[in-house]
């Protein structure tokens, strides 16, 4: 945006020049430079403060790694990548035969310590049984019900299931291939349609100013020549260049750290999905906070670059 000022400012010196026939010398030369200094730095200063402009923006989503929770081969691959599903849907199915056959036995196994608890109980009431083969049994069964729950959730576990709206991308998984559980190796990668956020890096500086609610503006550069119109939704309480793990190394100050920029999620007038843009394209976003006096108007200055810029990106080639 600064190149753009400076481009428009030489454009308006050389028609000033050449409308009212300035001769070009060292004062003439010297005037307009230094003007265009102190005026251009001066607004720049005032937007980046007061109207800040972020090109570290991008559309930002949650993916879900799908892990399953039972190892098995794969028998079955119901899902198409980045087509959208609904919460529920079957994604794939792992052989349940041992997981089956697991519950089969200890089904069987509880059927038979239910039965040798209720004749333990009519021996007792019959004074030919004891009060201890009661209890006995009783903890047989509690323990085999534990079991045939922890069985069943094993089979149920053998389909694998969407775990909210949205669709899998880039899937990696094909029927016959070894599923286990380790997060390490995950299956396919699920996108949750409902988590796409877009989210600016601003710097420190201008932070104060930076309230929930303030007018914002996008543009992108897949969509050349157009600008969305948004608020901002929330500034996000923390920096990841502060962050702590629990680990063994101590603080350090020896280690340079950039600065880091305050993450802000804007929240656009039309949903992002209606724009048809591939999740985590980049963007560019200008925030106009509530300042009164005369920086309120500079507002418009930034709109103005923000559309040249959104223009320009027709001219952009790879």
């Amino acid at each position: 945006m600064e190149t753009l000022m400076l481009l428009t400012y030489a454009a308006l010196c050389w028609v000033v020049f050449k409308v009212f026939r300035i001769p070009v010398n060292k004062w003439s030369l010297t005037t307009a430079v230094l003007g265009g200094v102190v005026m251009i730095g001066s607004l720049l200063m005032g937007m980046a403060y007061f109207h800040p402009g972020s090109r570290s923006a991008r559309i930002y989503y949650v993916t879900t790694q799908i892990v399953p929770n039972v190892k098995g081969k794969v028998i079955e691959v119901d899902v198409k990548p980045n087509v959208p599903v609904k919460k529920g849907t079957v994604l794939l199915k792992i052989d349940p035969t041992p997981y089956q056959a697991k519950v089969d036995q200890i089904q069987a196994e509880l059927d038979y310590a239910k039965q040798m608890l209720q004749d333990s109980i009519r021996l007792m009431q019959s004074a030919g049984g004891s009060k201890f083969d009661v209890e006995k049994w009783k903890k047989e069964v509690a323990s085999l019900k534990a079991q045939l729950e922890q069985a069943k959730f094993d089979l149920d576990s053998c389909v694998v299931r969407a775990p909210s709206d949205g669709y899998v991308t880039q899937l990696r998984v094909r029927p016959g291939q070894m599923a286990v559980p380790i997060p390490a190796l995950p299956l396919m990668t699920f996108v949750n349609s409902d988590s796409a956020k877009l989210i600016a890096g601003f710097g420190q500086e201008p932070v104060r100013n930076i309230k929930k609610g303030d007018p914002a503006e996008a543009i992108f550069v897949a969509v050349p020549g157009r600008t969305f119109q948004g608020k901002v939704e929330k500034v996000l309480p923390a920096l990841a260049e502060g962050e702590l793990n629990a680990n063994r190394n101590m603080v350090s100050f020896t280690q340079q750290l950039p600065a880091g920029q305050v993450p802000v999620i804007i929240q656009l007038d039309k949903n992002l999905s209606s724009l048809g843009l591939p999740l985590g394209v980049e963007s560019t976003v200008a925030i106009y906070t509530a300042h009164e006096g005369f920086w309120s108007h500079v507002a418009i200055i930034r709109k103005v670059l923000l559309r040249m810029l959104g223009w320009s990106y027709f001219l952009r080639f790879h």
